[in-house]
């Protein structure tokens, strides 16, 4: 079990959905540096792999107490889940931009309202939830 198996299969559930937009972020990074050096298939996997973590994101949202918020997340994700399908048939770059930028700051106000609940999220998970099944 590698360094990253390991942080993944002892992470709270918030730490886990934190992970999660900081790979989706980085994929997406190597797949513009990899359209860039014209290495499409590179470029084609990494845009998978972050579809993946999208619809694990949007899997995991729980629409009857998240209310308002979890619904338009649900409806940011089905929108930069698409953007990357176009994105990735067409290599446009601007489009796989629009939608790193989005779970950039998707990251920034997760960890910011981790921070202000104090990590409670962190401390109790609830059991009942199920885990996040994606790869990093």
């Amino acid at each position: 079990m590698d360094y990253t198996e390991q942080m993944v299969r002892t992470a709270s559930p918030a730490k886990l959905i934190e992970m999660l937009y900081q790979r989706a972020v980085e994929l997406l990074d190597l797949s513009i540096e990899g359209i860039n050096k014209k290495d499409f298939l590179s470029a084609n996997e990494y845009i998978k792999k972050c579809q993946d973590i999208i619809t694990e994101l949007n899997l995991s949202l729980d629409m009857k107490q998240g209310g308002e918020i979890a619904k338009n997340l649900r409806a940011l994700y089905n929108y930069m889940f698409k953007a990357l399908v176009e994105a990735n048939i067409k290599k446009d770059i601007e489009k796989i931009t629009e939608v790193r930028n989005y779970l950039f700051e998707l990251l920034e106000t997760w960890k910011e309202a981790m921070k202000n609940v104090g990590n409670t999220a962190n401390k109790l998970p609830d059991p009942n939830r199920p885990r996040l099944n994606v790869s990093l």
